[in-house]
């Protein structure tokens, strides 16, 4: 994967829709991954998308490289991994297909861990949650990207498939990926190097 270099993605705001949820003030640095704590409706939604910058702060600044996410400047530098999403009328393996041709990527040798050969025929449909779930993040995590953000990656993964998703999100941040995640995992927060408590 090859990552450019920045030198943090920085907030010092109020974050917040429509009241303000909480402050924070701090840099997220390359290479580190970062489990965002707390109770629901504490935020943590509400700070990664202002993190991935698709939702404004309530007050104050987020910067990645002195600008702000969402400036065409980062296109392409965050990748905002959510909710699968899959097109209904093509395989999985087509999926896979049209992701490296968009990338300009070659994912053969990241996605033979993640089990996905036997269901390379198959509509995403007919997939379980689980590998549906796997799948998903098989196609995205390596994409190339200085800021990975991820709303409770492990969901829908069995114990076996969230302590393999918590190897690799540690063996990424190791090549200076900042990876910033939502998370009520074990696996996932023994692989953090910090929490943030919200």
């Amino acid at each position: 994967m090859g990552v450019e270099k920045h030198n943090g993605l920085h907030i010092n705001a109020t974050i917040g829709r429509t009241i303000p949820l909480t402050t924070l003030e701090r840099t997220f640095e390359p290479g580190k991954m970062y489990a965002i704590t707390g109770v629901n409706g504490a935020g943590k939604t509400t700070l990664l998308l202002t993190l991935a910058g698709h939702l404004e702060p309530y007050d104050g600044t987020v910067s990645l490289n002195g600008v702000p996410p969402g400036d065409v400047t980062n296109s392409g530098r965050i990748n905002h991994i959510d909710d699968p999403i899959f097109l209904p009328d093509l395989s999985l393996g087509e999926h896979i297909a049209l992701i490296e041709r968009k990338a300009k990527v070659d994912l053969t040798e990241q996605l033979e861990p993640w089990q996905l050969d036997e269901l390379a025929a198959l509509p995403p449909s007919y997939l379980s949650s689980g590998q549906r779930q796997r799948a998903y993040l098989a196609t995205q995590l390596y994409l190339p990207a200085t800021v990975l953000i991820m709303d409770e990656p492990e969901r829908h993964l069995d114990a076996t498939w969230q302590a393999f998703l918590a190897e690799e999100l540690r063996a990424i941040a190791d090549t200076g990926v900042t990876i910033i995640i939502a998370t009520h995992s074990e696996d996932m927060l023994w692989a953090c190097d910090e929490r943030v408590l919200l």
